[in-house]
């Protein structure tokens, strides 16, 4: 995921969490966001002259949830700037802006369209629960119905070998499955390193654990499922 939009994902869950106006990093030197401010301004250091903003608007929170949810954001940004190995872009979220579900689905995808970077990967599924709900791109109708037959065939050698989650390597495919009936299904050119991909894939299954609630807050409502086309 570029280095904007990993910003604009902390700056919106900041901005959701506490029902704020606006939140905006500010680089040194950088103007004004544009943006009036209504009352509530919070400003905290962010380093290199870098600061974050938060409006609060009319929200009225009690001190210690904002200083939280400030503390766990500029956390968040400082860890994006070292992984980036460059200074936070200006970037400001605004209410009424993209839901944070659409974040949540966009965020996803991401993490599913890198891991097809690797070893000519081809495309990457998420499935939840018998369904695909997330790709790193519209998957083919012969994509869905493979995927659920590797998923089956994943879940089954897990059973067999006593544990709840497992992961399957077929020649052109790799599946892993992991959260709660959850799996990753990647689609390969032709040969790959299963352990370099088994590596990734589990560090990705980590990231999407923590966002798969976001799409399915009810366990008995999946997240709207991917179809083929007709």
């Amino acid at each position: 995921m570029e280095l904007a939009a990993r910003v604009q994902a902390v700056l919106g869950d900041l901005r959701a969490a506490l029902g704020a106006r606006r939140a905006s990093v500010v680089p040194r030197g950088a103007p004004d966001p544009g943006v009036a401010a209504a009352g509530g301004l919070r400003t905290l250091p962010l380093g290199n002259g870098a600061r974050l903003e938060l409006e609060l608007g009319s929200m009225v929170r009690p001190d210690d949830e904002v200083d939280r949810a400030l503390e766990t954001a500029v956390r968040a940004l400082r860890a994006v700037a070292r992984d980036a190995g460059a200074e936070l872009p200006a970037v400001t979220v605004v209410a009424g802006g993209t839901t944070r579900p659409a974040r949540v689905a966009d965020r996803v995808q991401a993490y599913l369209a890198a891991l097809t970077t690797v070893h000519g990967g081809q495309n990457a599924l998420c499935v939840l629960r018998g369904e695909v709900v997330a790709a790193a791109q519209p998957p083919s109708p012969l994509e869905v119905s493979r995927a659920e037959l590797l998923v089956r065939r994943a879940q089954a050698a897990a059973r067999v070998n006593g544990h709840t989650h497992g992961d399957l390597a077929d020649p052109d495919a790799y599946v892993l499955t992991f959260w709660l009936s959850a799996a990753l299904v990647v689609y390969f050119a032709g040969p790959y390193s299963a352990d370099f991909v088994r590596h990734r894939a589990r560090a990705v299954a980590r990231e999407l654990a923590e966002l798969l609630p976001e799409l399915d807050p009810d366990p008995a409502a999946p997240a709207a499922a991917i179809r083929p086309p007709p």
